[in-house]
């Protein structure tokens, strides 16, 4: 073991570090763990405690005189001059002379923590690793991708980072959360992250759903990108029906081989008003026609003091009071987003025959006696565009361009009748002009046309003479 000058602090070289290396920046890979519900689970750290892995640096003044394990040179020193942290560099696998830990924090999960100078480590491998050096009744914190979560099946495809070297198939890897809990300890508990372990923002149980929970979800998706289809919707609804932790994109499990030290974690849900946000009982009353609660709920929401607030931010408490969570805004705008995720999200609602997402905006507007939607807000139409959300959804895109298609194949069906009508005139008034033709080439024509000029010749004659 060596020693490296870094910054205010030392840098202890465990072997196996990468010199031309940083997780931190995010150039090889995706970035350190951050997000806001990571401090939650750096605040179960208790005794002497390890931080394994890249984590965000502001996210260690948390833990204060921790020890820190990264594999990059460049990220060792880094840390080393922020001061109160000790600073270890190199492959998990040479923990080994290490002092126990009361608390391992390992948010980053296990792949993070094998290096590219030292053999390849399998999940199980770098796991013991860290029991390893884990007292007895210890607690282990660890971040674990959900290889079967939603997420995946709705990520726009992207090209492998120079990062991810580890081998794809990894037979020791547990499958599912059920074999999770059994590799990491005898007693857990698991926590469902979204939208992932590199962003923590939202953290689940078992137990979760309502309101709260399905508003804190659009709030960590918005701005998610280019996306196959909208993530928030599709994680409200999981949470929806019971599948919160098992289907979210990551999971961090608390393990313990001492019940008693299993810490509590806030998770969100647990606190604030219960009851189901005003956009799903919004989409409820419009599924099943419901005109009359439906115009109640929009009149409650326009004249209330959650006005202006977007309808997934609002809570409807069991005394039926409306609960906003986020600041207010443009009432004409937050009716347009309903009305747009009505109508692009498929959702049954009583108006079939709307035919964009700003008419169907107006048309709330108009239940409550608000002014239109469709022209108070800017760009007046553009509401009815799938760009305008949290996410660009490609399933969305492919549905405005298949009803683009529809109207297209409509105006072309009509352009084709009216084309066929006109040609039918034209040949009508061809045929009444030959006729017209013949008749006044004939003979009775002739003289008929003869008397017609012989009587207006006698008419003027008798007008001079009187």
């Amino acid at each position: 073991m060596t020693q490296r000058q870094g910054g205010t602090g030392e840098v202890r070289l465990l072997g196996g570090e990468m010199l031309n290396w940083s997780d931190l920046d995010g150039g090889h890979g995706p970035g350190p763990v951050r997000g806001s519900a990571a401090g939650s689970f750096l605040g179960v750290a208790r005794g002497r405690t390890l931080i394994a892995g890249p984590h965000d640096p502001s996210l260690l003044d948390r833990v204060p005189g921790a020890t820190v394990l990264v594999r990059g040179v460049q990220d060792a020193e880094l840390l080393a001059g922020r001061g109160d942290v000790t600073v270890l560099c190199g492959s998990v696998a040479k923990l080994g002379g290490e002092a126990p830990f009361d608390t391992i924090i390992a948010l980053a999960g296990l792949e993070c923590l094998g290096t590219a100078e030292h053999d390849e480590l399998t999940w199980a491998e770098a796991l013991d690793a860290l029991h390893g050096v884990l007292r007895p009744g210890g607690c282990l914190v660890l971040g674990v991708e959900n290889l079967g979560g939603f997420h995946r099946q709705i990520a726009w495809p992207r090209p492998l980072d120079d990062g991810q070297w580890t081998p794809v198939s990894d037979e020791t890897r547990p499958a599912g959360l059920r074999h999770l809990r059994a590799a990491v300890g005898a007693a857990t508990r698991a926590y469902g992250i979204y939208p992932g372990l590199r962003d923590a923002r939202v953290v689940v149980d078992e137990q979760a759903t309502g309101g709260v929970v399905e508003a804190a979800l659009g709030r960590a998706y918005e701005g998610s990108g280019v996306v196959l289809a909208d993530p928030a919707a599709v994680a409200v609804e999981f949470v929806r029906q019971g599948l919160g932790v098992a289907a979210a994109p990551a999971w961090v499990v608390i393990a313990s081989d001492d019940e008693a030290a299993l810490p509590d974690v806030p998770v969100d849900g647990s606190a604030g008003p219960v009851g189901p946000t005003l956009e799903s009982l919004v989409l409820r009353a419009a599924g099943r026609r419901n005109m009359p609660q439906l115009r109640e709920l929009l009149g409650q929401w326009r004249n209330g003091v959650a006005a202006g607030v977007p309808a997934g931010q609002v809570v409807v408490a069991a005394s039926g009071e409306l609960v906003p969570l986020v600041p207010e805004g443009a009432h004409s705008v937050a009716v347009a987003e309903l009305a747009a995720r009505l109508y692009r999200g498929g959702f049954p609602h009583p108006w079939v025959g709307v035919r964009s997402a700003a008419e169907l905006a107006g048309m709330l507007e108009a239940m409550t006696g608000g002014p239109d939607a469709a022209t108070s807000v800017p760009g007046g139409d553009a509401a009815s565009s799938p760009l305008v959300g949290a996410a660009v959804s490609v399933v969305e895109l492919v549905a405005e361009r298949e009803r683009l298609a529809g109207e297209l194949a409509e105006a072309r069906a009509q352009a084709a009748f009216f084309e066929e009508e006109l040609n039918a005139r034209e040949a009508e008034v061809r045929q009444v002009r030959r006729t017209v033709e013949l008749l006044s080439g004939s003979g009775p024509a002739r003289a008929g046309q003869a008397f017609v000029g012989g009587v207006r010749a006698a008419r003027r004659v008798l007008r001079r003479r009187t």
